[in-house]
């Protein structure tokens, strides 16, 4: 079984550290420079590789909480609730456990006895309410004024497919495992082996494990373009603040690219 300790001792075989470690709790004083690179390291390279795919593995689908509505919208036609900013008409809280949002789609209105309707695209069957509604990632205060982030939308009754954190490493992919290995080993091997010629070798074991790993995820289920080439970004000159519009009328958020310690991302 695989789990986090076992994913940054492999990190570390990676890199020849010589050494192992046996927790990721908060190390103490006289803890060695691998338990403390690797406890500063692990969930920051982890989340960041979350993010640089939508891994199959780390898919969540969920309805938003609704914070805020727009004045005159059904659910604050007074104005007597707090209105999100303009020129958006609904506001809704953020997953707790969301690493990036995908897309932010309407709620089918269908009775819970029945499937959603299915649309023939192509050789691929594609539910029809699976096309995504303008949103952007914010950031609001809650009733005691603390900051939260939230999502913005002129869309009302809406759910999240976002990529989540899994904390159960047994739950990614083995390719996914493999990439978080590198990544780890890359930005941990400077510190831990003070070598800047093996952290190059390991930027470049990184970005091909991140690679391998985004053509296997890609392969498995139905096929769907999430990265924008480039001179289809510059053709869509209509899409603006919302992002790329969809031939269907909806809109689809890129995944980003994992920075390595050279300062590149891949």
């Amino acid at each position: 079984m695989a789990d986090p300790v076992s994913l940054c001792n492999l990190a570390l075989g990676q890199i020849v550290a010589r050494t192992q470690i046996t927790g990721l709790d908060p190390p103490s004083p006289s803890s060695n420079v691998a338990a403390t690179t690797m406890a500063s390291l692990y969930q920051l390279q982890v989340d960041a590789v979350f993010r640089a795919a939508h891994w199959n593995c780390a898919r969540k689908q969920a309805g938003l909480t609704l914070l805020k509505a727009a004045v005159g919208t059904p659910e604050n036609p007074s104005g007597a609730l707090p209105a999100p900013p303009i020129p958006w008409r609904y506001e809704y809280g953020y997953p707790n456990d969301c690493l990036k949002v995908r897309f932010v789609i309407p709620k089918p209105s269908l009775p819970a006895n029945q499937a959603p309707l299915m649309t023939n695209v192509g050789v691929n069957f594609m539910p029809s309410v699976n096309s995504s509604m303008p949103f952007v990632p914010a950031v609001d205060v809650d009733e005691q004024g603390n900051q939260i982030r939230v999502i913005l939308t002129n869309a009302p009754n809406v759910e999240a497919v976002y990529t989540a954190r899994i904390a159960n490493v047994d739950l990614w992919d083995p390719s996914l495992q493999n990439a978080v290995v590198g990544a780890l080993g890359a930005w941990g091997c400077a510190p831990i082996s003070g070598s800047l010629d093996r952290q190059k070798v390991q930027i470049a074991i990184a970005a091909n494990l991140i690679k391998a790993a985004r053509d296997s995820d890609g392969n498995e289920g139905i096929t769907q373009m999430d990265i924008i080439p480039d001179w289809i970004q510059v053709r869509n000159t209509g899409s603006g603040l919302f992002g790329w519009n969809l031939p269907q009328g909806g809109y689809m958020a890129s995944w980003d690219g994992w920075a390595g310690p050279d300062g590149v991302s891949y």
